[in-house]
């Protein structure tokens, strides 16, 4: 049994996030977004508000794509993103309060399409540095995840 409540007082909050896509060169983009979040309510409430969400993070990032690198009908693509977080205080419940540190992650993946075979191949990793993190206080390190996927495309002729 379980009894959802509410604070009594008002909690409120503010953000902004900004982003840009760059494209060059016909193959390639540079990307980047900034977000800045606060939990404006400083309040001595027995409901935590919970926020959960860090003040400021950024994610830079560089990708191509259909580079024709190996021959004909061969593609080339690659995606390279650099995540930054800055640590903040995680709201659970009393046994799950406590600060999550600073930390950044890489992640990366290489692609090639078969343009003949109408078939693209990616291989890719999150968090390509294994820097284990915590994202919730109390939970579990978050390592690498590598991942191979093949995709085929259904295209009528």
């Amino acid at each position: 049994f379980r009894v959802a409540a509410n604070s009594v007082n008002e909690v409120t909050t503010q953000g902004l996030t900004i982003g840009f896509n760059y494209y060059f060169a016909n193959y390639f983009m540079a990307q980047a977004n900034y977000s800045w979040n606060r939990l404006n309510s400083q309040i001595d409430d027995p409901i935590i508000p919970a926020f959960n969400t860090p003040e400021h993070k950024y994610n830079l990032g560089l990708s191509a794509r259909d580079l024709p690198l190996s021959g004909k009908n061969i593609y080339w693509g690659f995606n390279v993103l650099y995540k930054w977080i800055q640590g903040f205080t995680f709201e659970g419940s009393p046994q799950f309060t406590g600060f999550i540190p600073t930390y950044d992650l890489l992640d990366a993946q290489v692609n090639v399409s078969f343009a003949k075979l109408n078939t693209t191949v990616k291989v890719g990793a999150s968090n390509v540095l294994n820097n284990k993190q915590f994202q919730t206080y109390g939970g579990p390190r978050i390592g690498r995840m590598a991942y191979i996927s093949i995709l085929y495309d259904f295209r009528q002729k």
